[in-house]
């Protein structure tokens, strides 16, 4: 491995610990329901102090809810009320459920629907199927007249996330296709992301 690699799996390790780290204080200080402009002000400063984690998915997401927040100097109730909203929903862990904060498991945006796609729509798979293999689900997106694509891009119309999904799918291998489909959301592209379940109810 050259240094160029080197340095960039040096990067990319430091960039996923920043990632970890961001959701941990993330998870921490929306665990009571409760947001206050000390917190707020806390999570500002932590992101101006770690911008490239900004770069990318969740904390481009992050930053741009802060940043709408503090634009004005006042933290409005009702500004503080969508900000514990959006923060809960971006964080997988129920503490009110669970009784434990995890700084690991992100909640994914799935889109609740089990609309058919329009014929010849382009379609990524990503995780481990209850279906089948992925060769096996690629041949069913195939008769359902879809077209299987091997990445994500614009060119895309739907990412469909298999149930056999880890709690850690940021750090793993298809977990970059996640993240990718999020952030062309975020770009304005209308890219579905689909559970598995939803996407075989709508072949049916």
């Amino acid at each position: 491995m050259n240094e160029h690699a080197i340095a960039g799996a040096m990067g990319q390790r430091s960039l996923t610990k920043a990632s970890q780290v961001l959701t941990g204080i993330v998870t921490g200080i929306v665990a009571d329901g409760q947001l206050h402009d000390m917190e707020i002000q806390m999570l500002s400063g932590w992101l101006t102090a770690h911008q490239e984690v900004t770069q990318n998915w969740p904390g481009s997401a992050i930053a741009k809810l802060v940043q709408q927040v503090m634009a004005d100097g006042v933290i409005t109730e009702e500004e503080r009320a969508h900000l514990v909203a959006e923060l809960q929903a971006m964080v997988g862990n129920d503490f009110a459920e669970t009784g434990s904060v995890s700084d690991e498991i992100i909640q994914l945006p799935f889109d609740d629907t089990t609309s058919r796609l329009a014929i010849g729509s382009r379609v990524c798979l990503t995780g481990t199927f209850v279906y089948g293999t992925r060769n096996a689900c690629e041949r069913l997106a195939i008769q359902a007249g879809l077209e299987p694509s091997s990445s994500v891009s614009k060119k895309v119309h739907a990412l469909i996330v298999g149930t056999h999904i880890s709690p850690d799918w940021v750090n793993t291998s298809y977990g970059t296709k996640i993240i990718r489909a999020m952030e062309l959301r975020e770009e304005g592209h209308a890219i579905l992301i689909v559970r598995e379940r939803d996407w075989l109810n709508s072949l049916s």
